[in-house]
């Protein structure tokens, strides 16, 4: 095996065991310094360009790109971008230039009282959605389960995405890192949650469409409060993933 020397600050000998090795070694140290100078960036404006990046991305991969009555095909192709851009803004943007955790998203200690708090709130925000519904039809708007049939002719993996999407991507943007970079720019929890509340509800529009889009904004308005309330990500995944399996997988099932 061949054998590089190399030395030390202090002057000592150092050797790498192979040329992978030393490579991974540079690799670390220049990541160390591109660390460093992103310390350097105001943290304010990080945090806001962060924001603009995911409010940005998910305006465009939706509303911009996406057809007023997409088939499975544009559906599937939005959520690959989805979370493309997803993995990369976790994966670099955050503990590269935020040079933060994954506890800054949110992520926290699974505790037994966010299984019920979760059920609790669906239970609760269905009764909502049902109040709702009757009036939207009473003004001649349409309700949420009136997107049923479009689902129905989407495919199983385009189900599974939506599924997979709305449980865990939006949840770890829209809820951890939009209400957690919202109030160390603003200083305002409550403001953080408005903006969270706002963007999620808008920018389902375009997909859903207006009467489907206030059932939403109750939802959203749940899932806000969860958060605001537990600080925690674990109730608002639970809750928004057992109305994505109702939804997305179960529900399709049953219609003709």
């Amino acid at each position: 095996m061949k054998v590089l020397w190399g030395f030390t600050k202090r002057g000592k000998a150092s050797c790498y065991d192979s040329v992978g090795e030393r490579t991974a070694v540079s690799m670390e140290r220049r990541s160390r310094r591109e660390a460093r100078r992103f310390e350097k960036l105001p943290r304010k404006g990080v945090y806001l360009l962060g924001i603009a990046i995911v409010l940005g991305s998910e305006f465009i991969l939706r509303d911009v790109l996406l057809p007023s009555q997409p088939s499975g095909f544009h559906v599937g192709m939005a959520l690959l971008g989805e979370w493309l851009v997803f993995a990369a803004f976790i994966g670099l943007w955050i503990p590269r230039v935020e040079g933060a955790s994954s506890t800054s998203l949110g992520w926290g200690r699974f505790k037994a009282r966010h299984l019920w708090l979760a059920i609790l709130a669906y239970l609760l925000t269905t009764l909502a959605i049902i109040v709702s519904d009757t009036v939207l039809v009473s003004i001649g708007l349409e309700p949420m389960r009136s997107l049923q049939p479009r689902l129905k002719g989407y495919s199983l993996p385009v189900l599974v995405g939506l599924f997979l999407t709305g449980s865990f991507l939006e949840e770890i943007l829209y809820r951890g890192y939009l209400i957690e970079r919202t109030t160390l720019l603003t200083g305002h929890r409550w403001l953080a949650g408005l903006v969270s509340w706002l963007s999620f509800t808008l920018v389902h529009l375009k997909f859903v469409g207006l009467g489907p889009m206030i059932d939403m904004a109750i939802m959203s308005a749940a899932l806000t409060l969860l958060y605001l309330c537990e600080g925690n990500l674990w109730p608002c995944i639970i809750f928004h993933g057992v109305n994505n399996a109702l939804a997305y997988l179960i529900f399709p099932l049953f219609i003709e």
